[in-house]
């Protein structure tokens, strides 16, 4: 199953919902996607299912502005390259919302979301901006969240790209586990960096099956 958070546009909030042949389904359900994971595989299923036979409406993929799929409540452990940080849950940010004029170099790869039993449950893009000083500023996530049993315990290439030229490219495997010890239920493995970036330069992160996106450092904050 394949999940995002994004902004309605008919109530104005943020709301559940599943992507089906390029469309935002969304989901009547008030719970958050890390609640929905924490509840477990049924529930999660049944969420679904009705999101599919009955959405509370329809958006095409390209058009929906896509929030953090998940949210944390405290902080969310990092590893990216060879350092370890943990994050507070104020600078998570969802892939469409602004990269900070301040970030300088990027670390990307996919951060993992724990389920009912404590183990992963689910997989999302994660990119961990820097600045000047080398310290964390922004985590983004996003757009996408794919359940486990979509990845298949494969190896996921992920290619970073600035103004169409390829800076680095590498695997990140999730049968790993979890990305990165310590509390939470989000953590996240980003192995791969780019060099020193100026304000508006474009990143083109693509990570295989956990989807793409494409942010501009500074837009619009």
């Amino acid at each position: 199953m394949r999940w995002v958070t994004y902004l309605s546009p008919s109530g104005g909030g943020e709301r559940v919902g599943t992507l089906d042949d390029g469309d935002v389904l969304g989901s009547s359900e008030q719970r958050g996607l890390t609640e929905l994971l924490a509840a477990g595989p049924q529930e999660l299923a049944r969420v679904h299912a009705r999101a599919v036979e009955a959405p509370t409406e329809i958006i095409l993929e390209p058009e929906a502005r896509m929030c953090a799929p998940v949210r944390p409540t405290g902080l969310v452990p990092v590893r990216a390259g060879e350092h370890l940080w943990e994050i507070p849950p104020e600078q998570v940010t969802g892939v469409d919302e602004p990269v900070l004029r301040t970030a300088r170099v990027a670390y990307a790869g996919v951060a993992a979301v724990a389920g009912s039993g404590g183990g992963t449950a689910a997989f999302t893009p994660a990119c961990l901006w820097t600045d000047a000083d080398g310290l964390p500023v922004q985590l983004s996530l996003g757009p996408v969240l794919t359940t486990a049993d979509e990845i298949e315990d494969t190896p996921v290439e992920v290619v970073l790209l600035v103004a169409e030229d390829e800076v680095a490219r590498g695997t990140v495997r999730p049968d790993q586990g979890r990305p990165a010890s310590g509390p939470g239920r989000i953590r996240a493995l980003l192995p791969l960096s780019t060099p020193p970036l100026e304000e508006d330069d474009e990143l083109f992160v693509e990570l295989g099956p956990l989807g793409e996106f494409e942010v501009r450092v500074g837009a619009q904050a």
